[in-house]
């Protein structure tokens, strides 16, 4: 080839020609890449800047999946402390409802004596409560005289007498075809039938036809209306008249009886008269009171004397006076005695009784006497020898009441005994009703009261423990001293006509003796007085711990921090588990509170139990497990112990890919291609134990309030940290997930850098390509040109 000889232009343009084919070719090369720089040759620095672009930027992409990995792990802790945490709160439930359950026991208590403290004054002391025996109302030896008394008239009571009688009347209607009385029946519109009768006052006449019988117990069709009313008249009795006024029969009866008109048929309609009873009446009358002759009971009538019909005596009546019962029975109408006559009950007939049988045996029960007066008024007049107490259903018939009427006293009124009251004396002297004897004694606690009589040559004897009174002299203020000396009691008086002993405070008062009768007393023990106590101003009271409680000392009073009622005192016995109430007799009792239910109260002490104090011997009740609320707490412990096994096995099942941040794993995130930007996470252990919690021991746990309150303690400790921890992962997460968006974005940066030093543009590389191409075909045209002399050369030699 070094031998061709090529012309200059035909060597320009062949030099042309390749520096287009390769700038063509370089083109080419890179829109079919993509790149502008495909090899070191192309542009050093783009090339390797960009290959170490891309080569971190593939690191950081391979850091990706760990962080992927990482946020998972983190979110299956995370949904692990969830359920952990509803766990909890089903624990706590169980908890609570621990708590709701009844108490699992009977409190224990302690209840001080007896006092006068109330709720809002706790330091009120109480006075002495004195054990008392009173006697019965005695009355002296002077006589008593009774003078009678007469009670106040009762309402008015008159009897049952009426008016005299007048006559019954009948006027009947007019007769259809009667002209006179002597129009016959057969002759009347509608005559009576044949076989019909009519009655009056108990007299019949039966009607016969024509030509019949007409005599006392027949009517024949021809008799006259005259005929038939003479009969009528006979019937209605003497003084009745009968009369035909307008064809109608007019009948005026007897005043002796009512007027009786019956039938049968429509013999009395055919003449005009309604069959009915038609009584006689009474003229006006003023009823008159009633006398000692008045009955008891009885029908009314012009001529009766009987008490009025409201207040007639009945067989269901009774009349009590003075104990005795007078009954009632009526022989006249079947009704007999209903029992015998004995000293408590008496029987009247009242079929015959008047008042003034009445009188007699109310006389006799009542030892006074029973009397009317002219305006029909009763009245009541003692006995000398009682009162007069009445009652019963026939009291109110009498016009009277029912109660008492007391003699009056005389002057000479016995008085009741006194202190001065001598034990012996006759009567008229202030002296007992029933006198002491030298025989009669009286024993007080062991101890003897006798008697000796100096009027009778006694003298006093010399038994042990015994005192001799002379019945001369003593009175009954002697005996009572006497009393009081053995009994240790004091007071002891008379009052009212009543003796009243008193009991000492430190003994009871045992009686017994035939000289208590004569006192009004009877045998028998009164228990001890109940000293005085000042009650518990200034006074301590010390109780021990009480079901983990803080051990208290309280000072009762008025001071700064002293304890002076009851809302003081609850608050001072708030802090040892314990409440205070009080009765209405002023007990104050201290009860464990619910929290505390399984706890004896702490031992008792200062000055408030010494002698003397309310608290003193006072006895700690302890507390007594309640069987069936202490099943259903062991129940609940069950159910709880199980809600703990699931907090374990839900802690050991949060892992992911094998890692467990609440079984104690620990995660590492690495965020650079150097390993220099790192994140560890340390894991939490969340089983049971890590959480604070355990399973619990029937018997022991839920057994009250104050034991399921420390569960629920440890509950509340171990809900919080879990939302602490919760958080903690929570902030790890975003820090994670922050880390992930940063190295997604990172990547970006770094490949979009890469690719922007070594991406051709292809817009660009498409029109250099265009021009490259154009420019070769015109390189091609020049070289044909440039060789056209050497071809017209070979056109010669041709």
């Amino acid at each position: 080839m070094s031998g061709i000889v090529l012309s200059a232009s035909v060597r320009q343009n062949l030099l042309s020609l390749q520096s287009t084919a390769d700038l063509l070719a370089t083109t080419q090369n890179r829109l079919a890449t993509g790149k502008k720089v495909n090899s070191a040759l192309d542009n050093p620095t783009n090339f390797f800047t960009a290959s170490s672009l891309d080569s971190r930027a593939s690191d950081i992409n391979n850091l990706l999946d760990g962080i992927g990995n990482g946020v998972q792990v983190l979110q299956a802790a995370n949904t692990g402390i969830t359920s952990l945490q509803k766990l909890v709160d089903s624990a706590k439930s169980i908890a609570n409802q621990a708590l709701q359950t009844p108490v699992g026991y009977v409190k224990s208590t302690a209840t001080s004596a007896a006092s006068s403290a109330t709720a809002a004054n706790l330091l009120a002391g109480t006075p002495q409560q004195t054990s008392s025996v009173n006697g019965s109302v005695l009355y002296n030896n002077v006589t008593q005289s009774y003078t009678a008394t007469t009670s106040t008239p009762g309402a008015v009571r008159n009897n049952n007498h009426l008016g005299a009688y007048t006559a019954p009347t009948h006027n009947g209607t007019a007769i259809p075809g009667a002209i006179n009385g002597t129009t016959q029946l057969s002759a009347l519109t509608t005559p009576p039938s044949v076989g019909d009768t009519l009655t009056v006052n108990g007299t019949t006449w039966t009607i016969t036809g024509a030509g019949g019988l007409s005599d006392g117990t027949h009517i024949s069709v021809d008799d006259t209306l005259t005929s038939v009313m003479t009969k009528i008249q006979g019937a209605a009795g003497a003084g009745a008249s009968v009369s035909l006024v307008g064809g109608a029969i007019q009948i005026t009866g007897s005043t002796s009886a009512d007027l009786v008109i019956g039938q049968t048929g429509t013999a009395a309609a055919d003449l005009g008269l309604t069959p009915n009873t038609y009584a006689r009446g009474n003229a006006a009358t003023t009823p008159a009171p009633v006398t000692l002759s008045t009955s008891l009971a009885g029908a009314a009538s012009p001529t009766s004397d009987a008490l009025d019909t409201a207040n007639q005596f009945t067989t269901a009546d009774t009349l009590v006076v003075n104990g005795v019962t007078i009954h009632f029975f009526d022989s006249g109408n079947a009704v007999p005695q209903q029992g015998p006559t004995d000293a408590t009950n008496k029987y009247i007939d009242l079929a015959t009784a008047t008042l003034n049988t009445l009188k007699t045996t109310f006389d006799a029960a009542s030892g006074g006497s029973l009397a009317v007066n002219g305006s029909g008024q009763f009245t009541i007049t003692t006995g000398l020898l009682a009162d007069v107490t009445i009652g019963g259903s026939a009291v109110a018939k009498l016009g009277l009441t029912a109660g008492t009427q007391f003699r009056t006293s005389a002057p000479a009124t016995a008085a009741q005994i006194t202190g001065n009251t001598t034990l012996k004396g006759p009567v008229g002297t202030d002296s007992l009703t029933s006198n002491f004897s030298i025989t009669d004694t009286i024993v007080v606690n062991t101890k003897t009261i006798a008697f000796f009589d100096s009027t009778l040559g006694g003298v006093a004897g010399g038994a042990p423990n015994t005192t001799y009174f002379d019945l001369a002299t003593a009175d009954v203020n002697d005996v009572l001293a006497q009393i009081d000396a053995y009994s240790g009691g004091t007071g002891s008086a008379v009052s009212g006509g009543k003796v009243t002993l008193n009991a000492g405070t430190t003994a009871a008062l045992d009686i017994s003796g035939t000289g208590l009768a004569k006192l009004g007393l009877t045998a028998g023990i009164t228990p001890a007085s109940t000293p005085a106590n000042a009650g518990l101003s200034g006074k301590t009271l010390t109780i021990g711990a009480t079901g983990g409680g803080v051990a208290t000392s309280i000072t009762f009073g008025t001071g700064a921090g002293e304890v002076s009622d009851l809302n003081e005192l609850n608050a001072a016995l708030a802090a040892n588990n314990l409440q205070a109430s009080i009765n209405t007799t002023g007990k104050i009792t201290l009860t464990t509170t619910n929290a505390a239910a399984s706890y004896n109260i702490g031992a008792l002490g200062g000055t408030a139990t010494d002698p003397g104090g309310i608290f003193n011997g006072v006895s700690v009740v302890n507390t007594v497990a309640d069987p069936d609320s202490q099943a259903t707490r062991a129940s609940l412990v069950a159910q709880y112990n199980q809600t703990i096994e699931q907090i374990r096995t839900t802690a050991q099942d949060s892992s992911f890919n094998g890692i467990n941040l609440l079984n104690g794993d620990t995660l590492k995130l690495t965020f650079n291609e150097t390993g220099k930007s790192t994140l560890t996470i340390t894991g939490v252990n969340f089983d049971p134990a890590g959480l604070g919690l355990s399973s619990l021991v029937q018997g022991t746990d839920f057994i009250d309030n104050s034991s399921t309150n420390k569960i629920l303690e440890s509950l509340n400790a171990a809900s919080s940290t879990l939302r602490s921890q919760a958080s903690a992962f929570g902030s790890n997460l975003s820090i994670v997930q922050i880390r992930q968006d940063f190295s997604k974005n990172l990547i970006n940066v770094l490949q979009t850098g890469s690719s922007n030093l070594t991406l051709a543009d292809t817009n660009e590389e498409a029109a250099n390509s265009q021009a490259l191409s154009t420019r070769q075909s015109i390189a091609v045209s020049a070289l044909a040109l440039a060789n056209q002399s050497q071809q017209s050369v070979l056109q010669l030699l041709r």
